[in-house]
């Protein structure tokens, strides 16, 4: 039986509306809710692993379901909109404790914000190693391009073209490959990939390729070239295509999507199903549950 995904947020660092701001695209999400109501970024595939672990996860377990199953978790990198360390301190304080940790994983350069909060009094008063030692949760390193068994998973973190906390930290975007072979692209957060992304990418045949679409119809000056807006994924999306990346029937769906455009979730929807009328692009929503399988639509 294939596995299920959830989107239990498809926001991005300012969540939509965010809570200071006043632009059109916060106060139409306020007057219409629905899919324009975003939290942040946050991806449960099956039953034990989730892709981010953000500040909205009380809410998001309220929504969609609870997180006590969860044994493995990817981070893609560690600004805290998908990695929020304080959620480490809600696992310790359950009053049923697993007899099992948590993993996290990192890319080694993200895997140093975890040294220095285990030495630092932010992190729970300096506790940190302690619950380590206690089990409740475990921290892994993951090298670009090197491919990992993770649950029910083949996963191969490959180098996303977007920063972190650390100063030499770059985005692990996850391949995953599921035993009936279906094949998946996470990429959270990315501009458009260097080549060394883009050689390990030719022909790997994806099944779903869940991109981030940040910017939504804004037009991206230079500058802002670690995140996709629609015309920068439209031309990632030529390239994967020319590459034999994806396929036609490739399912395709957006997330990471901010307040910084003026295109509501139906219009974004529009634009690309204009743009590619022959390809399956979905701009995913908070609670979108999608199949994890080549075959079912």
């Amino acid at each position: 039986m294939a596995d299920t995904g959830i989107f239990y947020g498809t926001g991005a660092s300012e969540g939509v509306p965010s809570p200071f701001c006043d632009c059109p695209m916060c106060n139409y999400a306020r007057e219409h809710g629905g899919k324009d109501v975003r939290k942040r970024s946050c991806f449960r595939l099956g039953r034990n692993i989730m892709i981010d672990m953000g500040p909205d996860i009380f809410t998001q377990a309220l929504q969609y379901g609870s997180m006590c199953d969860i044994e493995h978790v990817l981070i893609t990198h560690t600004h805290d909109d998908h990695f929020d360390f304080t959620a480490l301190g809600l696992m310790s304080m359950a009053t049923h404790l697993r007899t099992t940790p948590v993993h996290f994983y990192f890319s080694e350069e993200g895997y140093r914000f975890i040294e220095l909060l285990r030495d630092s009094e932010i992190a729970f008063g300096g506790s940190l190693r302690g619950m380590e030692k206690k089990g409740i949760y475990a921290f892994h390193k993951l090298k670009y391009f090197e491919t990992y068994s993770i649950g029910e998973y083949e996963v191969t973190p490959i180098r996303g073209n977007h920063g972190g906390n650390m100063a030499k930290e770059r985005s692990a975007n996850y391949v995953l490959k599921a035993k009936d072979g279906t094949k998946m692209l996470y990429g959270m957060d990315t501009g458009l990939y260097e080549e060394e992304t883009l050689d390990f990418m030719k022909n790997q045949n994806l099944d779903i390729w869940i991109s981030e679409c940040t910017f939504g119809n804004l037009k991206l000056q230079e500058e802002w070239n670690t995140h996709l807006c629609a015309d920068t994924f439209l031309e990632l999306l030529d390239t994967f295509e020319k590459n034999k990346t994806i396929r036609q029937d490739t399912k395709i769906y957006l997330s990471h999507i901010n307040q910084c455009h003026t295109a509501p979730h139906e219009k974004l929807q529009g634009i690309m199903t204009d743009a590619k009328p022959e390809y399956q692009i979905v701009v995913a929503y908070d609670g979108l549950e999608i199949p994890i399988s080549r075959d079912e639509k």
